[in-house]
This record gives structure tokens, sequence and C-alpha cells, in this order.
């Protein structure tokens, strides 16, 4: 996603991953981090969003494109 201001980097990282289709132990994994720290990081960038869910976030990631 192009407009991302309010992410840090790992946001992104995360939020890329994530619409990737990747879950959060497979996130947790591939970035060396805790699934909890991953949790955490899901909930900041919802909270940024303005969204309920990673659901909802991917449908408004693809009606902007």
């Amino acid at each position: 996603m192009k407009n991302t201001p309010l992410l840090t980097p790992r946001e992104k990282e995360i939020l890329e991953l994530s619409l990737g289709g990747a879950g959060c132990k497979q996130i947790a994994f591939q970035l060396g981090i805790s699934t909890n720290t991953v949790k955490k990081h899901r909930s900041r960038i919802l909270e940024k969003s303005g969204v309920s869910n990673m659901v909802r976030l991917a449908g408004t990631a693809v009606e902007k494109k």
C-alpha cells in the first residue's frame, strides 16, 4: 500500500506479508519475532487504518489500487 505514512517500517512489512496471505505464525517465523509481537503490530495497523479487521483492510487496499 502506498498511502500508509503513519505506519512504521515494521508495520508496513507486516502489512505487506499479511496482505500476501501470511498468517501470524508465518510472519513471526520469517521476521524472527514472536506471534504476540505480530499481533500487536497488526492491531496498531488496524487502529491507524480505521478498520476493524485485516479482511476489511485488504478490501480497502484493493479498492485503492
